[in-house]
């Protein structure tokens, strides 16, 4: 059975302001639709069909969005935060105002990764969290995962001129525990506070997806990528 899916849709998008200042960066217009809507129709070919979005800034207009429609057999909802906090509060925030108890999908508003999102949930059994890779030419912005066969041993740091790399494409499966180990409204960072302590205990799997779609709509000029790309999907 497929796992429900948390959509992290708070994000204020600061350095996007100059595309798009009067809506939230999921709503962001990409190739005709709002970004939130390829996310969606992505998820629903993947066969999920429950949806949580954690939302945050200009919520309002998440939660108009979604009452206007959402592909069919799909069942989206919206949670929003009072107050931001951060990657891991804001998904077990989601998880826990939805009375979702299994294992949950967690992925980035503000990023598509075109991997099989099957193949990711197959591998998760053993382990924590399992993530997926993705490949760039260019990993000066994300930083690379290094990895210890299928599990990951470190995260590098953000360089200049880094090359090609794998890199962490902010698409995950976690277990109910490392969940439920986030204090209530705590701000938590999945990938500064929780992930470390996950690595050096082997717990966190790496799935790598290197012919995987994978877009960041973070900046104009990746907006502007991401028009093109999308169109092309």
């Amino acid at each position: 059975m497929p796992l429900p899916a948390i959509v992290l849709a708070g994000g204020l998008g600061t350095r996007l302001r100059s595309v798009v200042a009067d809506r939230p960066k999921v709503l962001a217009p990409v190739a005709g639709a709002p970004f939130l809507a390829h996310l969606l129709r992505h998820l629903g070919a993947e066969g999920i069909s429950e949806v949580v979005l954690a939302t945050g800034h200009l919520g309002e207009q998440v939660a108009e969005f979604v009452e206007g429609g959402v592909p069919g057999g799909m069942r989206v909802r919206c949670v929003q935060e009072e107050q931001p906090l951060g990657t891991g509060g804001a998904v077990a925030f989601a998880a826990r105002s939805a009375g979702l108890r299994g294992p949950v999908l967690a992925l980035n508003g503000d990023t598509f990764f075109g991997g099989r999102l099957g193949a990711l949930a197959a591998a998760h059994p053993e382990a924590a969290v399992t993530m997926a890779l993705a490949h760039v030419d260019d990993a000066s912005r994300y930083g690379r995962v290094v990895l210890d066969r299928d599990r990951v041993a470190a995260f590098e740091e953000k360089r200049e001129g880094a090359g090609p790399a794998l890199i962490n494409a902010g698409v995950y499966v976690l277990s109910p525990g490392v969940l439920d180990g986030i204090e209530a409204g705590a701000f938590v960072s999945l990938e500064r506070d929780v992930f470390p302590g996950l690595v050096g205990a082997g717990q966190i799997r790496a799935v790598a997806f290197p012919e995987a779609a994978f877009l960041d709509i973070g900046t104009p000029d990746d907006f502007a990528r991401a028009e093109a790309v999308l169109r092309r999907l």
